[in-house]
């Protein structure tokens, strides 16, 4: 009977020491034949090791697509669709557009071993809107969808508009209140914590690649598609898959798109929900209509506040009075005006009300920021940098500023332009029709002006 047993010690000893090379063994294999499946139908993107595939069996990799549409969700999502929502022209959008890198989307977080992909795009399209729109850079609650909105069910699956009805509804709350846990049974504790977040309503956005295109240069939108067993080892590029059977069971946020990628087909930029070491730093390429990528797609409405005016604002001349009225957009009037960063030009002040006025004293360019602060409570605020010129009066249509208008003047701008010449001290010395350019059309003013009895040049 002792030899038996030793024998079953043995075995059991020796398992535990190589199971875990055997696994790994494993895991290449797996990563080798799917590289050369990508080899073999000539896609074009790579798959590497990462701890899901590591860690988790093939069966626990299904956890982390859990979303799931309800069957009239077609209906649901019909029903915010928006007739003022249109595509821009295909001339007015860019090749490529990105917010990664612009500071407004938050960082790429780890659903763990629960289903709860569609709570992460969820809450990471709300801080994004919050931050592009409202300046506020907040770490939003997961755990609060979880417990809260599908207590014992959410990590087994759901889909974002129960994320958003809760958003609306409810509001949502910071992190540190209800720290994720991967659990659907932590008890829900949002009624003692503030809201900080929420939404009016959402629009749905159809999965045509310009309306996205359009929506997501607004703010970085949830979407659905179809995950393939293969994209959990994604590594890099641009991601592919033959048409399938499978459900759309996952849920991302959309963030940008480029067309030049996947050699000229194009492919949208997103956020997963798997952790940083996943994919490319936790993002992903996806091929422009591949694998039902862009269903379900809804652009979050939140009430917020915006400076309308340019970055650069009208010129003063020194000595002569300045007066010009900030204007701001959303929110609750009254406005309240100030200056955050830097200073004014030197003899102007901005009033609460948002005029800018004053005599200014000094030439000079000056950059500051201004700040405007509604009247909600809690107080929304917007701020912006902004450029405002201070110079010397300059006569337009002189360009040597000799306060006469002749054919040196003429002669002058001709050389300018087409030989070289010099510039003139102010382009207004140059501009005879008050395009605030210097061109071909000045010269032919002036000419008409001064020997056609035309019309004398304008005033700014």
């Amino acid at each position: 009977m002792k030899r038996p047993l030793f024998i079953i010690t043995l075995i059991i000893t020796l398992l535990s020491v190589f199971i875990p090379a055997f696994a790994y063994d494993s895991v290449q294999e797996e990563i080798n034949a799917i590289q050369k499946e990508i080899d073999e139908q000539g896609l074009h993107w790579f798959p590497k090791i990462n701890p899901i595939m590591t860690d988790y069996t093939p069966e626990e990799r299904k956890v982390l697509t859990g979303l799931k549409l309800p069957e009239n969700w077609e209906e649901i999502w019909r029903s915010h669709l928006k007739p003022g929502f249109a595509a821009k022209a295909a001339a007015d959008l860019p090749s490529s557009f990105n917010w990664e890198d612009s500071g407004k989307i938050t960082s790429v977080k780890n659903q763990g071993n629960c289903g709860s992909c569609w709570i992460f795009a969820a809450v990471a399209s709300l801080e994004a809107t919050y931050k592009i729109y409202r300046q506020l850079e907040y770490d939003l609650s997961e755990q609060q969808i979880l417990s809260c909105v599908s207590q014992g069910w959410g990590c087994d699956g759901g889909w974002m508009n129960q994320a958003y009805e809760h958003f609306r509804d409810y509001g949502s709350i910071r992190e540190t209140d209800m720290p994720y846990l991967a659990n659907h049974d932590i008890p829900c504790t949002e009624d003692q914590y503030q809201v900080v977040a929420e939404i009016q309503d959402w629009t749905a956005i159809p999965n045509e690649i310009n309306l996205l295109k359009t929506a997501v240069m607004t703010a970085p939108v949830a979407v659905a598609f179809t995950v393939y067993d293969n994209f959990n080892s994604y590594g890099g590029g641009c991601y592919s898959h033959p048409p399938g059977t499978e459900d759309i069971n996952h849920a991302v946020l959309l963030v940008g798109w480029d067309d030049n990628m996947c050699e000229g087909q194009g492919a949208w930029r997103a956020k997963n929900s798997w952790g940083n070491y996943w994919g490319d730093n936790g993002y992903f390429w996806m091929q422009y209509g591949s694998c039902n990528f862009g269903v379900a797609a809804a652009l979050l409405e939140i009430d917020y506040l915006i400076i309308v005016d340019p970055t650069t604002l009208p010129n003063g001349l020194i000595g002569e009075p300045y007066s010009h009225q900030m204007t701001a957009a959303g929110g609750t009037l009254p406005y309240h005006w100030s200056l955050l960063v830097a200073y004014l030009p030197h003899g102007l002040v901005i009033e609460e009300d948002g005029v800018i006025h004053g005599i200014p004293e000094r030439e000079e360019r000056y950059t500051f920021a201004l700040r405007v602060l509604d009247s909600s409570v809690p107080q929304k605020s917007y701020f912006k940098y902004h450029y405002l010129t201070i110079g010397e009066e300059y006569p337009c249509c002189d360009f040597d500023g000799d306060e006469s208008r002749t054919l040196v003047d003429i002669l002058q701008t001709i050389a300018h332009l087409y030989q070289g010449g010099p510039p003139p001290d102010d382009i207004k010395m140059a501009d005879c029709d008050c395009s605030h350019t210097c061109n071909l059309l000045d010269i032919l003013a002036l000419i008409d002006f001064l020997y056609g009895n035309g019309d004398p040049p304008c005033e700014y």
